[in-house]
This record gives C-alpha cells, structure tokens and sequence, in this order.
C-alpha cells in the first residue's frame, strides 16, 4: 500500500491533531510508534511534508482505535481550509517519508 486515505474530524481542527485508524498501524516503521506519555515516545522517527515543508514526529497510539502524529499539523488543517468530515491521503515516500494531501 503506498497511500491510504481517512478523515479529518473536529477534533483535528480544533487540536492541531489528524488522527489514523490504529489498523494503519503497519504503515509506519515499528520502532516509530510510541505511546501517549513523555515517557512512552518512540525511539524512531517519520517526516512527514506538509505545506513543501518536512516535519519530524513519532506516530502516538492516541487509543486502542486511533494512531496520530505527535507534531500538531494545525498550519496545514488551516492553510488547506479543513473541515469536518473531509477526506484527506497520507502518502509513503519512503520508509520513512510521507506526504499529506487534502482532498477536500
């Protein structure tokens, strides 16, 4: 799978926050999902490109259902003018690159 694509929800706007199904947990490198505590982040790293620029975060297993990036994308939920319900598409550059697009 090189891309999939989810949801954004309120919550995402209004906490900076885009959120993952926790079974696309096989599309990140194990060694970069970590927990919910300072303690618990994860030893690995993904970049992610949001707006041309590339920021780095683990991916934080939120609950037993959800998984998200713990670098907020607030800019990005604005620039592109996010609304609830919409769909957007993570993609794999690499093992450890992705990309973020908003489809609307």
């Amino acid at each position: 799978m090189s891309h999939f694509d989810f949801t954004i929800i309120q919550s995402s706007i209004d906490n900076g926050r885009i959120y993952f199904d926790a079974c696309h947990k096989p599309f990140f490198p194990a060694d970069a999902l970590g927990g919910r505590g300072k303690a618990e982040h994860a030893s690995g790293k993904v970049q992610i490109e949001v707006h041309g620029e590339m920021i780095e975060t683990d991916i934080r297993e939120s609950s037993s259902a959800r998984i998200s990036p713990r670098k907020s994308v607030k800019s990005w939920l604005k620039s592109v003018g996010a609304t609830n319900g919409a769909k957007a598409r993570l993609h794999r550059v690499n093992d450890r690159q992705y990309a973020l697009e908003y489809l609307g």
